[in-house]
């Protein structure tokens, strides 16, 4: 099955039960944001996605406010 196909599948399924906004995309997104959360490395991160780079990785991980907090009150 492709990425395509499977995308497409995916979507049906969500909409036949009415979910929004349901890819194969926001199931990697959601997995990477996952473990970003829970301390794995950025780099190791890029490794196991296959990213060519950090900045490409980056579009992937979503910062909530609370980090953005917990990183001022670091310094």
């Amino acid at each position: 099955m492709t990425r395509q196909a499977a995308d497409k599948a995916l979507r049906h399924a969500a909409d036949y039960i009415g979910l929004q906004g349901v890819s194969t995309h926001s199931f990697r997104r959601t997995g990477i944001t996952k473990l970003h959360d829970a301390g794995i490395p950025l780099r190791t991160l890029q490794q196991r996605t296959g990213h060519a780079s950090l900045a490409n990785l980056a579009l992937y991980v979503e910062v909530n406010q609370a980090d953005i907090d917990a990183a001022g009150e670091l310094l």
